[in-house]
C-alpha cells in the first residue's frame, strides 16, 4: 500500500525503540547495561492501586476535557505544590502529556523553536504537522541551558516579523540534560517572548524531580497569558503506563480550548474512566503520597549524581545535573581517538558502546544536536525501585550521608555501567 508523505516523515520514538531493543536482547540472554530508557522504576503507591481497583467497574465514556473532580484536584495540586492558582476550565486531561503536546502544537499557529538538545518527540511532532522547526543549539559549558540572547537571535533570523506568532517549546528539568532554570532566567525568557509574540509550550513533567539544592518555578507564573504547560503522572509518581497527562491553558483562551478539545474528541475521545478516578487520588496533597514522591526524587538525585561523579572522574565532559534522571556527556575532546575506531558521529558512538561494551545509550543527534557532536544521553534508572525505596526508608540518614555506598548497594547494574564506561575510556585513551 502507498504511505502518505506525512507518515514517511515520522520515525519510531528513539526512547521507546531502544527500550524494546534492550528488552529483546535481554530476553535472548544478553547482559546489557541499560542507560538508554528513562522510566522511573518505583512501584505504584498503595493508595493509587486501591483507588484504581475500587473504580475498575467504571466503563462509560467520560468528557474529553476530563472529569470535573479530577480537574479540581489538579488545580489544588498546582496551588499547593507550585503556588499556581488556576481554574478547572483551564485544565485538559489527556492520555499522557505527549498527545496533549501534539494537540497544542496542532492548535497553535506559527513556526516552532526548540532548544537543542531537547526531547526527541518535539521535532518530529513539528515535522509531522509540516511546520517550520528551528533548533537553537546550546552548549555544554552553559549546561545546555537556553540563553535569552540565543533565543532572540534565532527569532530575529527565522521569524523577524514580531506580529507573527511563534511557539517555543521548553522542558525543565530537562530530558536529556538534567538542567533547570532559576526564576530570574525564566523572567528573562519571558521578556523576549512577550516582545516577539512567542507562545511557550512548557513541558514540566519532571517538575517534582528537581534536586534538593534546586527549586522548580513554572514559567506560567511569569507569563500566564502566553504559556501552556504540560505535566502528568509518569515521572514523579512512576506511572508511565497509566497514560494520564495534564495541560494547563492560559485563562480565557476559549477558542484554543475548543480546538484542543475538538482534536481530542476525534483522536482519543477521553482518558480511561478507572484511570481518571484513580488520578483523583494521585493528585491529592493531604496524604503520604507527597512524602513518597519526595523520597523517590531524593533517590533519583543520589543515583544520578553518583553517575555524574563517576563520569566526571574518568575525564568525560558532562554538565552537572539539577533534576530528572538523565545525563548528557560528550566525547568531543576524544574526537581523534574515536575517529581511529571509526566513530565520527553520536550514532556511531552509541552503536560502538552497545556492540563492544554492552552499554545502551541514545545518541545526541536524536535530541536535535548536530550528528558530529559526540554526545550521548544516559538514563540512570536501571535498578529495582521497590528494593531501593525500601532500603532508603530504612537507611535514609546514611544514604544521604554516604550516597556512594547507598547507590552501590541498590543499583548494581548502574554501577557496572559506570565501570564499563571507565574501561572504555581507559582503552580509548591508552591506545
Amino acid at each position: 500500500m502507498e504511505v502518505s508523505v506525512s507518515a514517511k516523515q515520522i520515525v519510531p520514538s528513539a526512547t521507546l525503540a531502544i527500550n524494546e531493543l534492550i528488552t529483546a536482547l535481554r530476553e535472548q540472554g544478553e547482559h546489557i547495561y541499560h542507560m538508554g530508557f528513562g522510566e522511573s522504576p518505583f512501584p505504584v503507591h498503595t493508595l493509587i492501586r486501591k483507588a484504581l481497583c475500587e473504580n475498575s467497574w467504571r466503563q462509560k465514556y467520560l468528557p474529553t476535557q476530563g472529569i470535573i473532580e479530577l480537574r479540581e484536584e489538579i488545580c489544588s495540586f498546582y496551588k499547593k505544590m507550585f503556588d499556581m492558582p488556576s481554574s478547572p476550565s483551564q485544565i485538559v486531561v489527556g492520555p499522557g502529556s505527549k498527545p496533549l503536546m501534539f494537540a497544542a502544537l496542532t492548535a497553535l499557529d506559527g513556526p516552532i523553536f526548540l532548544p537543542a538538545p531537547s526531547w526527541v518527540s518535539y521535532q518530529h511532532m513539528g515535522h509531522f504537522l509540516s511546520r517550520e522547526v528551528h533548533n537553537i543549539v546550546t552548549n555544554s559549558a552553559n549546561c545546555y541551558r537556553l540563553e535569552p540572547e540565543s533565543l532572540e537571535n534565532s527569532l530575529r533570523e527565522h521569524a523577524p516579523d514580531r506580529r507573527q506568532q511563534k511557539v517555543l517549546v521548553l522542558n525543565y528539568p530537562c530530558n536529556p540534560t538534567g538542567h533547570t532554570f532559576s526564576s530570574q532566567q525564566l523572567r528573562e525568557i519571558t521578556d523576549i517572548a512577550r516582545e516577539h509574540n512567542v507562545v511557550i509550550l512548557s513541558d514540566e513533567i519532571y517538575a517534582l524531580i528537581h534536586f534538593r539544592d534546586q527549586e522548580h518555578h513554572s514559567i506560567a507564573k511569569f507569563y500566564p497569558e502566553g504559556t501552556l504547560s504540560t505535566s502528568g503522572l509518569s515521572k514523579d509518581r512512576s506511572l508511565g503506563g497509566y497514560r494520564l497527562g495534564t495541560l494547563l491553558l492560559p485563562p480565557d483562551e476559549k477558542e484554543l480550548l475548543r480546538c484542543i478539545l475538538a482534536f481530542g474528541s476525534e483522536i482519543w475521545s477521553s482518558v480511561s474512566a478507572p484511570i481518571q478516578y484513580a488520578g483523583i487520588e494521585a493528585y491529592r496533597t493531604d496524604t503520604e503520597l507527597i512524602d513518597y514522591m519526595r523520597d523517590c526524587a531524593v533517590i533519583h538525585e543520589l543515583v544520578t549524581r553518583y553517575v555524574y561523579q563517576r563520569v566526571h572522574d574518568i575525564g568525560i565532559s558532562c554538565p552537572y545535573p539539577q533534576g530528572a534522571f538523565y545525563l548528557f556527556p560528550d566525547w568531543n575532546s576524544q574526537r581523534n581517538e574515536l575517529k581511529k575506531k571509526g566513530v565520527t558521529t553520536s550514532h556511531e558512538l552509541a552503536h560502538y558502546l552497545l556492540k563492544n561494551w554492552f552499554l545502551a545509550s541514545l545518541p545526541g543527534s536524536e535530541f536535535g544536536m548536530p550528528p558530529t557532536d559526540l554526545s550521548l544521553r544516559l538514563a540512570t534508572v536501571d535498578y529495582d525501585g521497590a528494593a531501593a525505596y525500601k532500603t532508603f526508608r530504612r537507611k535514609r540518614k546514611s544514604a544521604i550521608k554516604s550516597p556512594e555506598a547507598f547507590v552501590e548497594s541498590i543499583a548494581p547494574s548502574v554501577v557496572e555501567g559506570c565501570n564499563q564506561l571507565e574501561r572504555f575510556m581507559s582503552q580509548l585513551i591508552g591506545g
